[in-house]
């Protein structure tokens, strides 16, 4: 990407080209240090980007709160309380003993899952189940007979919830209760983590604590390639399902012709008139001729690509093909770092918490003031996209979901117009494409703001 500027008084006869691709900064980088942040390894950071990809959705409960209702003719309620990424070593820290431990077989695999009730809220629970007003005893351990009513209970919730949950997630069936602490961690097996999610759920006048301890091995085994595609349909269809509510959702359909790379401290530089030469243009409208653009929504990775051409002495755009990206979130780690590979890369390692500079936790504390001269300075070298729109067409949500394949959309946009410059979809600069000693570029006619 280049510049040219011409913004002084008077000077308004030729251009300046500088190539900034030439221009390498001589400033020493200083690590940016952090303090107090807790220390994770890598294989944790895959567990909890894994976790967020497979969780179910909010009104996944809504069946197991229609089932508890029948049961127990009393609204039921679940809030999550606190979830976290815990050793198995630890396990004993987060059961309660005495309480209701639940062992649940996922598929075919070894490990177990736990799913541990509140004692009290237990004796509750049987109480009302067995026409009694669900009055709290002391606590002493369920009987056989409680302890049947409390295994029909859990069958009921997880029945309830097996149509929401994920298909590429193992299933999970009821196993047996375990009356001890010791008994469970017999069967969670020899993974090093555990998932530990702890929920507070009311039923009626009652309520308690209720918790999933999910051991590693159950989530890697989620085969995430088969339900991509099959999340996405579920996507679409609920979307489709809310159309009334998403007409009242309105944004932007940019439409992108080029894009180069500029470094913030250069964009803070840009004047009228100077030149900003594009690495590639898809289009040239300003000779009316056709091309492609690509149409953004938002800041997704998810895209539309089409044709551009004029018709009727304006520019419209047929799409072409539907680029589903994938969530910000989720990240490849290299290969031998997945989660419980054994003697490979280093998937055990400690990962620092300022893990892009490789600060040693033992510097984690050290004082910030001998950063304070440069911090600041190193917010410049930052690189941003900067890209050219053809137009920007407003849109409701549901008329996003009903694009397809073949459909045209009117751009409103005669060839000739101004293009805009914008990074990350927000516009900083109105111009004209320019075609300088072989290059093409906008030449910058006006600055937003």
């Amino acid at each position: 990407m280049s510049l040219g500027r011409d913004d002084e008084p008077g000077y308004h006869e030729r251009t300046m080209l500088v190539d900034l691709r030439q221009i390498h900064s001589e400033r020493p980088w200083k690590p940016f240090r952090f303090r107090n942040l807790p220390k994770v390894e890598r294989n944790q950071t895959e567990f909890i980007a894994r976790l967020h990809r497979l969780a179910p959705p909010a009104r996944a409960v809504e069946p197991l709160y229609a089932r508890l209702k029948a049961l127990f003719d009393a609204d039921a309620r679940l809030a999550l309380v606190d979830m976290q990424i815990r050793p198995v070593a630890e396990l004993r820290k987060h059961l309660g003993d005495p309480s209701v431990l639940t062992v649940l077989a996922p598929g075919a695999l070894k490990s177990r899952v736990v799913l541990e009730v509140e004692l009290a809220l237990a004796h509750n629970l049987v109480d009302m189940l067995l026409g009694g007003a669900g009055e709290t005893v002391g606590l002493r351990p369920l009987t056989d007979i409680e302890e049947g009513v409390m295994s029909f209970v859990v069958l009921e919730a997880l029945k309830s919830l097996a149509p929401s949950l994920e298909p590429t997630v193992p299933r999970l069936r009821f196993e047996s209760l375990a009356r001890t602490v010791d008994e469970v961690s017999a069967k969670i097996g020899d993974d090093e983590l555990l998932l530990v999610i702890q929920s507070n759920i009311t039923v009626g006048p009652y309520s308690g604590m209720v918790r999933l301890i999910v051991p590693a091995s159950v989530m890697s085994a989620a085969d995430e390639s088969r339900g991509n595609a099959e999340r996405r349909v579920k996507l679409l269809a609920e979307a489709k399902a809310n159309l009334r509510l998403l007409s009242t959702v309105r944004t932007w359909l940019r439409a992108e012709i080029g894009q180069a790379e500029i470094a913030s401290s250069d964009l803070a530089y840009i004047r009228v008139k100077d030149v900003v030469l594009m690495d590639a243009l898809t289009a040239r409208p300003d000779r009316g001729e056709p091309g492609m653009a690509t149409l953004r929504v938002g800041l997704g990775s998810s895209r539309v690509e089409c044709e551009v051409f004029v018709e009727d002495g304006q520019y419209k755009a047929r799409v072409k093909d539907i680029v589903i990206g994938e969530p910000a979130f989720q990240r490849v780690l290299p290969q031998g770092d997945e989660p419980g590979a054994q003697g490979q890369g280093s998937s055990s390692e400690e990962v620092f918490t300022n893990p892009e500079n490789e600060i040693p936790p033992e510097s984690e504390g050290d004082s910030l003031d001998a950063n304070k001269p440069e911090g600041g300075e190193l917010l410049a070298d930052i690189p941003l996209q900067l890209a050219v729109e053809l137009a920007r067409v407003p849109v409701t949500a549901d008329e996003v979901v009903a694009l397809k394949v073949g459909q045209v959309i009117e751009l409103h946009r005669s060839p000739g117009e101004p293009v805009e410059l914008s990074v990350n979809g927000k516009v900083v600069a109105r111009g004209e494409l320019v075609e300088i000693e072989g290059q093409l570029g906008v030449r910058v006619l006006s600055l937003a703001g």
